[in-house]
């Protein structure tokens, strides 16, 4: 038994460090498609700009003159641009944030500003790589040990015999 605990030990440590040296390759593409999708929602959201300044007016007056209109597919021109540009501001406060992360926290900054449509693309997309990095390695490292540890407790506290009277190496009292 104790053989198999130290091989799933050992495989949990290598898998931590393994997986945890993905995690900068994955945070990068996830720059990268973040900053493609940004442009794409600017490019969007300057033609709103455009076509409303080509009436001389805002874009918040020019989403009002849509929704005032009677014709609801018109109204719902309004709610689109506005999520246009909310999308395209959001997109680009997440990609700011993204860039002035220190290094080893850019992964919980990605997290924290994870797009619904970018993140699930790029983890989709994404291929893992031959290369280490050595500091994620070592968290990763970490991780798989402290993890190996839990499933070790829960296993002793669940599956282990908890009648059975463990080995004690006290001193008996005389």
């Amino acid at each position: 038994m104790k053989l198999f605990r130290d091989l799933f030990l050992i495989a949990m440590i290598a898998a931590g460090g393994i997986g945890g040296s993905q995690i900068p390759q994955l945070v990068q593409e996830y720059e990268q498609r973040l900053g493609g999708a940004r442009d794409e929602a600017m490019a969007a959201h300057k033609k709103d700009i455009e076509d409303a300044g080509a009436f001389g007016l805002s874009l918040e007056d020019f989403a009002d003159r849509y929704r005032a209109s009677v014709d609801a597919a018109v109204r719902s021109g309004a709610d689109n641009m506005l999520r246009r540009r909310d999308r395209a501001n959001a997109l680009d406060e997440a990609l700011a944030a993204l860039g002035e992360a220190p290094y080893m926290l850019r992964p919980w900054v990605a997290f924290q500003h994870l797009d619904p449509v970018v993140g699930p693309a790029t983890w989709n997309a994404f291929q893992p790589t031959l290369t280490i990095d050595p500091r994620f390695a070592v968290g990763g490292v970490l991780l798989g040990w402290i993890l190996h540890a839990l499933l070790a407790l829960i296993w002793r506290l669940i599956v282990a015999r908890p009648h059975r009277e463990r080995r004690r190496f006290d001193r008996r009292r005389a």
